[in-house]
């Protein structure tokens, strides 16, 4: 599933739901205890609430026992007369607590700090796994991201028990304050494509939510065709390709990517023969016979072939997307304009 996440004070909250409820996101997170958030949060909670759930978008809360202050209100549960379907419990909460709040809202557990013995002591009490969602934090300080395979460990004790994983990316375009640095899960992924981290996080976990408000670039748009369609959107430079969809063989070449139905009986004459990077994009030319027209993408740095024509490359930041690709997998090539001789 794919969520976004939005902010009290963010003046663009309402026009971000009414984009991601029109491209049918059904989930969005937000936060209650911003220590920066001021104001009279409560009102602004309400209204946001209300359009959220004019939608049908489910909201989760993260909550901390800051909360009851931070909004000025009596007790957890009056947060479910708001509108709040589940709620995120940050590190502080006693185990009768967790008990009581599970019999009221969807509750989502810290999967990055929880360890299995606290897990089992949860569970022992009563609490159904179904009931739960391992959510991990996201990490405003740079530097401060999980480390990777520490993210796979603590996602393989959630998974021991049959519990959902949810995950941060970092959003495209504005990001929220007041560090401005992305809100990632993994800090791999502060600097990365933020349509790269959601894609290869969907290989790890069962829901990814943008931690930051911004959803520039089409990001949720292309986030929504890759879960739903399975098809990888991927941005490209190219003198004669216009872009299109396409589909990799099934079987997987060591050097590169093969689209499948591209060769052709017409003359295609050597031209641009050149040292092939990572990313390049070529095409057979008539010195390869029957292998004429067929188009590739390098997936690592090749010497030049008289027999292959280089037509186009894929955009510096869409190259962690290579990684990404599965046997048998739809491409979308998206065109971004001529290949200038600085991008080859």
């Amino acid at each position: 599933m794919i969520g976004i996440s939005f902010y009290l004070q963010d003046p663009l909250a309402e026009a971000q739901i009414n984009h991601a409820a029109n491209l049918g996101v059904k989930r969005a997170f937000t936060s209650l205890h911003i220590p920066e958030e001021k104001g009279d949060l409560v009102k602004r909670m309400i209204r946001l609430l209300k359009l959220s759930e004019s939608y049908g978008m489910e909201i989760h809360a993260d909550v901390s026992l800051k909360t009851l202050n931070h909004l000025g209100i009596c007790k957890f549960t009056d947060l479910r007369q708001l509108g709040i379907k589940g709620i995120r419990l940050d590190d502080g909460f006693d185990r009768e607590t967790v008990t009581s709040l599970s019999k009221v809202f969807s509750l989502s557990l810290n999967a990055s700090t929880l360890n299995e013995d606290e897990l089992l002591a949860i569970l022992g009490s009563g609490v159904e796994p179904e009931s739960l969602i391992a959510w991990h934090n996201f990490y405003p300080r740079r530097e401060t991201g999980l480390e990777e395979e520490f993210f796979h460990e603590q996602n393989r004790i959630f998974k021991k028990y049959g519990i959902p994983i949810f995950a941060f990316i970092p959003g495209a375009g504005s990001k929220r304050g007041p560090l401005h640095d992305g809100l990632p899960t993994l800090e791999k992924h502060r600097l990365m494509n933020p349509y790269a981290a959601g894609v290869e996080l969907f290989q790890h976990v069962d829901g990814v939510y943008v931690g930051d408000q911004g959803t520039e670039n089409n990001l949720l748009e292309n986030l929504t065709v890759y879960k739903n369609l399975n098809i990888l959107s991927i941005r490209m430079k190219s003198q004669l390709l216009q872009g299109g969809q396409y589909k990799l063989r099934p079987d997987v070449s060591q050097d590169v990517f093969r689209l499948q139905n591209t060769r052709v009986t017409a003359n295609i004459v050597p031209r641009n023969t050149v040292t092939r990077s990572l990313g390049s994009i070529t095409m057979d030319n008539d010195a390869y016979g029957r292998y004429r027209g067929e188009i590739q993408i390098c997936r690592r740095d090749l010497a030049a072939n008289h027999r292959v024509n280089v037509i186009g490359r894929v955009i510096v930041e869409d190259i962690p997307l290579l990684s990404l690709l599965k046997p048998g997998q739809s491409i979308e090539l998206l065109s971004e304009g001529k290949l200038s001789s600085n991008d080859q």
